[in-house]
């Protein structure tokens, strides 16, 4: 790859290698973990050698080496009201950029990324046009690659029925939305980061008390 042999590497030259979204490498420079330098046009620069640095700091391959064996963790959004899937993409990207997040406006895109992916949590909206989030669950549970996915599902429509049928079709959490960025990024650390199972996470009463009304 001609990107990995160049010293100075512009953010999305980084995104790529790393393969992340170009705005996570946006993100880890404006928080100081990655540095770069301004061209004279305003275009951020980073050296090979920092990049290298801050990898191996955060145990983050970048696919053109063997120094590490880590695996990038993975985060898919299915969400077709776009404010909430760009809300969730970005809050997920700037509190986690070293975490890859990939989003897909309907059922649809979501099984063409699936087709791809291999996920290791899946935030999903239940009703959707077309393929709903009950039909991806299944598809996502029918699939041996993605067994080990782990899947939360977030629904407007809060009813005990729902839930039970989510949770009958392989979801492995069920909350009610609106959902608050600081019960998403718990819901992140203890299924992705930490890899704990989802009966012990704690989540505010709010978010499941609707499907018992």
């Amino acid at each position: 790859m001609a990107d990995s042999k160049k010293e100075l590497l512009s953010t999305f030259e980084v995104a790529k290698i790393v393969g992340v979204h170009y705005q996570t490498v946006n993100s880890w420079v404006r928080k100081g973990w990655l540095p770069a330098a301004r061209t004279p046009g305003g275009h951020r620069r980073i050296r090979r050698a920092d990049l290298d640095r801050f990898l191996s700091q955060h145990n983050q391959g970048t696919g053109t080496s063997t120094d590490s064996g880590a695996k990038t963790k993975h985060i898919l959004i299915v969400e077709d009201e776009k404010l909430e899937r760009e809300f969730l993409y970005d809050s997920i990207s700037q509190e986690f950029p070293a975490l890859l997040v990939t989003a897909a406006a309907d059922g649809y895109d979501a099984g063409r990324k699936l087709s791809r992916i291999r996920p290791d949590l899946i935030f999903l909206d239940l009703m959707m046009p077309g393929v709903d989030g009950f039909h991806v669950l299944r598809d996502i549970r029918s699939d041996q690659g993605l067994r080990e996915t782990r899947v939360v599902v977030l629904t407007g429509y809060h009813t005990r029925e729902n839930a039970e049928k989510a949770l009958g079709s392989g979801a492995d959490l069920v909350l009610t939305k609106p959902i608050r960025t600081k019960t998403v990024f718990e819901v992140v650390r203890h299924l992705v980061l930490e890899e704990k199972p989802p009966e012990t996470i704690k989540v505010p009463v709010e978010n499941v008390e609707p499907f018992f009304e």
